[in-house]
């Protein structure tokens, strides 16, 4: 197995989303407009079957141009992740200036925007350090 970079994080991140989308692969939903900036005009809303929206990577919706419906095309979370600066955390995935994370402390996973990470990986923690 690969050793996991871990990096920390440099700002906090709080989510404004309390109930976070989760799609199914297969599943249909209802699409809204583009995010409007330009940093993540690559997020488009979506809804699902039971009217509950979020924002979620164009990547991971098959959808003709101009359609108002597409279909997932893998299973997505959402969710943030709240972090304050200096948490250590390793990236799984990044997408349109979003990474999906895992925190080293409690294991939680979540999305946080790119800029609350730092650039250079974090040392590997020394034996005894708290």
């Amino acid at each position: 197995m690969n050793t996991q970079e871990i990096f920390k994080t440099i700002a906090s991140h709080r989510t404004e989303y309390e109930h976070p989308i989760r799609l199914e692969k297969g599943e249909r939903v209802m699409l809204g407009e583009r995010a409007p900036e330009e940093n993540w005009k690559d997020w488009i809303w979506a809804e699902n079957s039971r009217g509950h929206g979020g924002w979620v990577p164009v990547q991971l919706i098959d959808h003709p141009e101009g359609e108002t419906r597409g279909m997932v095309l893998e299973d997505y979370s959402a969710k943030e992740l709240n972090v304050d600066p200096g948490e250590e955390i390793v990236k799984i995935r990044t997408l349109n200036g979003w990474t999906w994370v895992r925190r080293i402390s409690d294991r939680e996973e979540g999305w946080i925007p790119n800029e609350s990470i730092g650039d250079e990986a974090a040392q590997v923690a020394e034996n005894g350090r708290s």
